[in-house]
């Protein structure tokens, strides 16, 4: 009985065994690693026509990668990273910023229209793409102010103290940006643009700009005669680039019949100033939409 059972086992351990090396024959080549190819993007640059969109400053941080037309990931830039697709490819870069300066808040900026590119990715092998964007046919500049002519497109507040002066000695690009200044017993500082009436109310609208500040600078918008603040600058010594997304402002009315962006300084009460004399220079302000 003892011999029989022995025999018994032996017999399906050698069963067993047989069935593993097959199942491992079959699925070696399975569970091989596949070699993947190496795409790389240093940086993803903005090209823009100077006379119609202004200047062509930008803060892209991430590469949003599809490879015939899958999402293949969202990179920060400077960027290097595998693919395990192989032979000829459709590749787009997509530019991606910090929406309102938020590292938190990444997403693709949709008024540019992607890097594209055709390769044959060979395993193994890396790829640099030199992306360059520029903004999509349908983009509308509906405000391009960047210094440069004789006055400036601001409208002031009755009640401010001060107004933006057009200035060389500290500037992103070109020869002139505007500069506030509040000296000392001011406090208060309010621009505006003229109103608009051909924002689209809920689509995609963005404020950018370049700046410089040493105080905390309130950007906002007034649909019709209201006011509402959005966002804070918050300080920086160098010239910084922000991307403001203006939908969520705009729907707080969205039958107004026009829009104003605002930029504004105020002391009062418990909100107290951090310096003697708060300074911000501004340059490049586009407006822009679908």
């Amino acid at each position: 009985m003892y011999i029989k059972d022995s025999l018994y086992k032996i017999k399906s351990y050698t069963y067993l065994f047989i069935i593993g090396i097959i199942f491992f024959s079959c699925s070696k080549e399975k569970f091989e690693a596949k070699i993947p190819a190496y795409i790389s993007v240093p940086s993803i640059t903005l090209t823009t026509d100077y006379a119609t969109e202004g200047s062509a400053s930008a803060n892209i941080t991430d590469a949003w990668v599809y490879i015939n037309d899958d999402l293949v990931g969202v990179y920060e830039l400077p960027a290097k990273f595998p693919v395990l697709k192989e032979g000829n490819v459709n590749i787009k870069v997509f530019a991606g910023i910090k929406d309102n300066g938020i590292s938190a808040s990444r997403t693709r900026y949709f008024l540019y229209d992607p890097h594209e590119v055709k390769m044959n990715l060979v395993p193994g092998e890396t790829y640099e793409i030199a992306a360059n964007v520029r903004y999509n046919a349908g983009v509308n500049f509906t405000w391009l102010e960047d210094f440069e002519g004789a006055s400036s497109s601001f409208l002031y507040h009755t009640n401010s103290d001060t107004v933006f002066n057009r200035q060389a000695s500290v500037v992103k690009e070109g020869q002139f940006s505007g500069q506030m200044f509040l000296e000392n017993e001011m406090n208060f500082f309010e621009a505006t643009s003229i109103p608009y009436t051909s924002i689209p109310m809920g689509g995609t609208v963005y404020l950018e700009m370049d700046f410089i500040t040493n105080e905390n600078v309130f950007v906002g918008v007034y649909l019709d005669d209201e006011q509402f603040s959005f966002i804070t600058l918050n300080t920086t010594e160098d010239w910084r680039k922000i991307y403001i997304n203006l939908k969520d402002a705009i729907r707080n009315r969205i039958n107004a019949s026009e829009v104003k962006i605002y930029i504004g300084i105020k002391e009062e009460g418990t909100t107290v100033f951090k310096t003697e004399n708060p300074e911000f220079y501004i340059d490049n302000i586009k407006l822009v939409h679908y």
